[in-house]
Order: structure tokens, then C-alpha cells, then sequence
């Protein structure tokens, strides 16, 4: 096993990234399942509780997600959009593209409601153990959960290289210590292993009918951050994720579980907090604050999830451009978007002040969750049947039982709807939105240009280059289509009929593959007159800069001087059509209103913005 840049191992700063979420689901979920459905807290029920806790561990995480899903990468990146990209262009005779896509899009959307209730719910069940180490202290439960949360996305900007360093020990110690809690109370109670045996799962289900299905709605909280275990694998690789999984995370997540069913078999007042039963007094205390920071890392983890699924989907043209800092000089993939940052903040902010406590929080939490690992496992299908070659009766084997089981605790969580669960379902619906409406209107908006323009051969035979007039410089147009002329060259063109000695028509095309090799980069060509022709190629997980382009550029051959050249860049300008009315004009002011707040193509692609000009053109949209 190799080290890192930073000399931390990859396994321990997987922990620090990945299992955060997923680490700290202890803290609330036996808690939730007894309390939640009320059901009477005996001996059949602790076990057949524990069996279905299990065995979800053991099919969902172990085997879809880490023997499985960790297959379907996009060149080593995971996530939906990842897993869309990879497969947008496949195609089958039963599932259309257009399907495809929709199904990635509310699938990451999905991903945008977990992350608004994940850190809520997991910082607030650490400091609840307050109730138990210092009762009187109850009551700044909340606003202490306030300035943990505003702590946490002050982070961010230092990215996940440094919080992975810092924080990877730290769960380190988190884990083992509540494996060691877990392990004591079974070392009292060992025969509180039976409960591996699923009958008592199935005899659960069987005496409880009517009480089954809330049930599972509680059980699932136990998977929480098994997505974001698969958006971050661009960060840390299948291999480092798969020994962390095995060889620490699950054991010690089955010993505390196991341990708090033993507890509460002879003790069944801890069911008001389970977890925190574990702990000797003495040290009650030092495990609260223990908890406190390992939630903080638990929110990292789906955290910086979404911001990769962010990225990836302003490269794939699903959200609008925005702020991109790359946080890790060696790691690449790890980046920091800050308008997503405080948008997120505010968000979970307002999510702590309106539900106060982890109680309300589980009951508005896990839709979204299974929702995202529905649409996980039928574009996980899709891949393996186009671009892994597996047959169909295979794919319907292995993941047909797994497919089956997400899509029960997707209904088992929607009874939770009028509960609170329709709120990250309300964010993920505009989320959704937002990336339909702008994909749609940016797709529809580059076909429009496109016709206004002229192709190559087009222009050259259009435009007699020697009756303009040429002026000393260079001039560098940026185009999105590698076949025509800018449409800001022709406007141009058209105002002043006069050119630089030299024009550069920079084309950046982003594919759905995660990274092209420097040495695949750039490629350019020569015309006559004075044209050259420079197409960049980027992959969905890289950001395009300028700087890095030209000198990418100049290693090919081709001589540029920033300080003397003036880039030229296309405004375009939407025009709402008259009959746009009902949701069609919702959907067109939206996109008016989202391309106006935009990060201009100048300060995204980190153009010196002295050099810059901008060329409008009005575009009606519908």
C-alpha cells in the first residue's frame, strides 16, 4: 500500500471521508427502530431488530455496494452522474436515453435532499447525549448543534486532502472504541449473536404485519452514507474502500449494534439512548465530545459527495457554471465549490431550527436515501448489461434481490411523507429541476447558435479575408463546436469588418469519460490567413483554465503571448417567446434567471479579465 502526498495512509483518510456517515448511524438507529414504530421492547424483538439490521449491512453495503456497485465506475469515479455519463450514450432496446438520463437526474437530486438532513440528524443525536452525561446542560443542545455546523462548512475551503488527513485518525479511534463498547456488553450477553440468524428478521415481520414496514423505515438508517461510500471512490479508489469496509468499519458497526441489542436485553430503560448506555460514566462526557467530532466528520463525507457530484454536473452541462477551487495539488478530484458551500449551510441551518431534535429529523429522514439507491441500482443494471457485457439473466440474478430490497424501503419510507420526509423530496425536486431546465434550454440555446453561425468551409468561402482590414494582436474566440466558426467571431466580424493578425478559435469539449491524459489534451491546426484552430479535451471531473490550456498549448508548438491577446466571448442574451405560459414559462424565467447569475466563461475559465470582451446576442428561447 502506497502513501499519499501528505503521508497519511489511503485507508485511514477513507475513513475520515467516506465512513463518516455511515460511522456514526449508531448514535440514532436501534434508538429510532424501537421508538419510532413503538413496538414492545422484548427479547424477539431486540433480535429479530439486530437480524434485520444485519443482513441489511450485509446485502445492501457488503454486497451491492462494495463487492458490486464499486464495479460500475466511470474510470475509476463513482456516483450517479458518474454512472450516467457512462452510460447516456449506450443504448438498449427496453430503457430509451431519454429514461436513462431522467432516472440519473432524480437520482442526484435525491443525493442533494440526504445531504441536507445527514449532518442535521447526526450532530444532533451526538450532543443528545448531553440528556444523559449533563442533564442541565439539555437545553443548549441546539444552539450548540448551530456552531458545529457553521464550524464544519468553515472547513470546507481547506478541502478534503487536509480534513481527510486530520480527521482520518480520528475515526480510527471512533471506531475501535465503539467496537470495544459493542464487544463488552456481548462478552456479558454472547448469546445475543443468534440474532445473525435472519429467521428472527422473518419471524419479526411475521408477528408484527402492520408494523413491519415503518419499521424498515427506521432500519434503513443504518445504511445512510452508503452513496456518498460510492460518489467519493474517485478520491480514494475501490481497493483502499473495500479493506477499510471489511476490515474495520463493518466489524466494529456490527459489534455496537450487537452490543446496545445486549444492553437493552436485560437493561430496557437505555432505550432512551442506547449508544450512550454503553459508555462508563467516567468517561460520558469524553464520548460526547468524541461523537460531536465524529459527526462533524460523518457530514464531510456526504458533503464532499456532493460537491463531486456538483462538479460533475456542471462539466456534463446539468447545472450552471460555478466557482471551482481544487483543494489538493497531488489528489485530483478534490474540489470545493463555495456557492454550494453556504447554500448548504444555510439550508441545514434552517433544517436544525425547525426540527430541534434527532427524533423529528428520523422521521423525515430516509426517503431521499432510498430513493437515490433505487436509482443507483437501475443504471447499475444498465451497465452492466452495455458497457460491462454481462447477461441478462446474471444482472437480473444479482441485482434483481437487491433491487427488490431498495425499492421496499422506498416505500417503507414514504409513509414517513406527511411526516417531515417531503422536505428533502421538496429540495430534491428543485434540484432536479434546475438541471432539467438548464441542460434542456443550454442544449436548446447551442442549436439555436449553431444555426446562426457558419461552418468553416462556409466562412472562408463567404468572407474575402483580403478586404479586411487586420490589426497587430492576436484574438482568441471561444467556441463550444468544434465544426463552426464562434458566432462572437461573425458578430464581430459584421460591427468592425476588421480582424487580428492572428485568430485562435478555442474549442473546449468536455466528454462523459472522468479525465483525458495531458499528452490527449490539445490538439490544434493551422489555416491560412492567420487562423489556428486550438479543441481542448477535458473529462467530466477536470476543470478547464486557460492558463493550463496554453501551456499545454505552447508544449504542442504553438507560440502565445497572454499580454498581447484579446479574448472574445459570446453573451448570449434569452428572449422569453410570447406564448410561453404555464410551466414552459416557469421553466424559461428560470432559466433567464439562472443564466444571468451565472459565473461568467471569464472568471470560470480564469481569463485575465482585462483581456476580455464580451459580444451579445439575443436568443429567444421556448
Amino acid at each position: 500500500m502506497q502513501r499519499s502526498q501528505n503521508g497519511t495512509l489511503p485507508i485511514i483518510a477513507t475513513l475520515g471521508v467516506v465512513y463518516g456517515d455511515i460511522g456514526t448511524s449508531p448514535l440514532y438507529a436501534i434508538k429510532e427502530c424501537f421508538n419510532g414504530t413503538h413496538i414492545a421492547l422484548n427479547e424477539a424483538n431486540i433480535l429479530g431488530v439486530l437480524s434485520l439490521i444485519f443482513w441489511v449491512l450485509m446485502l445492501v453495503v457488503t454486497i451491492k455496494y462494495v463487492m458490486l456497485i464499486l464495479r460500475a465506475h466511470n474510470h475509476g469515479e463513482g456516483g450517479i452522474l458518474a454512472l450516467l455519463a457512462l452510460i447516456s450514450h449506450r443504448r438498449l432496446k427496453f430503457v430509451s436515453t431519454h429514461t436513462m438520463i431522467a432516472l440519473g437526474l432524480i437520482g442526484a437530486a435525491l443525493f442533494w435532499g440526504d445531504t441536507l438532513i445527514t449532518p442535521a440528524i447526526s450532530v444532533l443525536s451526538a450532543l443528545e447525549g448531553l440528556t444523559v452525561a449533563a442533564p442541565k446542560f439539555s437545553t443548549y443542545i441546539v444552539p450548540a448543534a448551530v456552531a458545529v455546523i457553521i464550524s464544519l462548512f468553515m472547513l470546507q475551503a481547506k478541502g478534503t486532502d487536509h480534513i481527510g488527513s486530520l480527521f482520518g485518525p480520528v475515526m480510527l479511534v471512533w471506531f475501535i472504541i465503539i467496537g470495544v463498547l459493542g464487544g463488552v456488553q456481548i462478552w456479558h450477553n454472547p448469546h445475543i449473536f443468534k440474532a445473525i440468524n435472519p429467521w428472527y428478521g422473518f419471524h419479526l415481520a411475521c408477528s408484527h404485519p402492520y408494523q413491519i414496514l415503518p419499521l424498515l423505515g427506521f432500519v434503513v438508517l443504518c445504511v445512510t452514507g452508503a452513496e456518498a461510500l460510492y460518489a467519493d471512490m474517485g478520491h480514494f479508489g475501490a481497493k483502499a474502500i473495500r479493506f477499510s469496509w471489511l476490515s474495520l468499519v463493518g466489524p466494529c458497526l456490527v459489534l455496537n449494534y450487537f452490543g446496545q441489542g445486549a444492553a437493552l436485553l436485560h437493561h430496557p430503560e437505555a432505550i432512551s439512548n442506547p449508544f450512550f448506555y454503553l459508555v462508563p460514566e467516567p468517561y460520558m462526557l469524553h464520548m460526547v465530545g468524541l461523537a460531536t467530532v465524529a459527526t462533524i466528520i460523518a457530514s464531510q463525507s456526504v458533503i464532499s459527495g456532493l460537491f463531486s457530484l456538483c462538479g460533475q454536473a456542471i462539466q456534463l452541462d446539468y447545472l450552471p457554471r460555478m466557482r471551482i477551487v481544487h483543494t489538493s495539488a497531488q489528489q485530483v478530484g478534490r474540489i470545493y465549490i463555495p456557492a454550494i458551500n453556504w447554500l448548504l449551510m444555510i439550508s441545514l441551518l434552517a433544517v436544525v431550527l425547525v426540527f430541534r431534535d434527532s427524533n423529528h429529523l428520523a422521521t423525515a429522514y430516509g426517503l431521499s436515501v432510498s430513493g437515490v439507491m433505487v436509482m443507483t441500482s437501475l443504471l447499475a443494471m444498465v451497465a452492466m448489461l452495455r458497457v460491462f457485457r454481462w447477461k441478462l439473466w446474471a444482472v437480473l440474478l444479482t441485482f434483481g434481490p437487491l433491487l427488490l430490497i431498495d425499492s421496499t424501503f422506498l416505500v417503507a419510507n414514504s409513509l414517513k411523507f406527511t411526516h417531515g420526509a417531503w422536505v428533502p423530496i421538496a429540495i430534491g425536486a428543485l434540484a432536479w429541476t434546475v438541471m432539467h431546465v438548464w441542460h434542456k434550454q443550454r442544449k436548446h440555446m447551442a442549436d439555436k447558435t449553431r444555426k446562426l453561425s457558419l461552418s468553416f468551409s462556409q466562412f472562408f468561402e463567404q468572407y474575402n479575408l483580403q478586404t479586411i482590414t487586420r490589426v497587430p494582436g492576436t484574438a482568441v474566440f471561444l467556441s463550444k463546436d468544434i465544426d463552426h466558426m464562434p458566432l462572437s467571431l461573425i458578430k464581430h466580424l459584421e460591427h468592425t469588418n476588421c480582424l487580428s493578425d492572428r485568430v485562435i478559435i478555442l474549442t473546449i469539449q468536455n466528454h462523459t469519460i472522468p479525465r483525458i491524459p495531458s499528452s490527449e489534451r490539445i490538439f490544434w491546426q493551422d489555416f491560412s490567413n492567420g487562423f489556428v484552430q486550438v479543441v481542448a479535451h477535458y473529462g467530466f471531473m477536470q476543470s478547464p483554465r486557460i492558463s493550463n490550456i496554453l501551456k499545454h498549448a505552447q508544449a504542442k508548438g504553438l507560440n502565445f503571448d497572454m499580454n498581447q491577446s484579446t479574448f472574445f466571448l459570446l453573451h448570449a442574451v434569452p428572449i422569453l417567446g410570447k406564448r410561453l405560459k404555464g410551466l414552459r414559462g416557469l421553466g424559461a424565467r428560470l432559466f433567464r434567471y439562472l443564466l444571468r447569475n451565472t459565473t461568467s466563461a471569464g472568471h470560470f475559465f480564469e481569463i485575465p479579465h482585462q483581456r476580455v470582451m464580451e459580444l451579445g446576442v439575443q436568443i429567444m428561447i421556448h
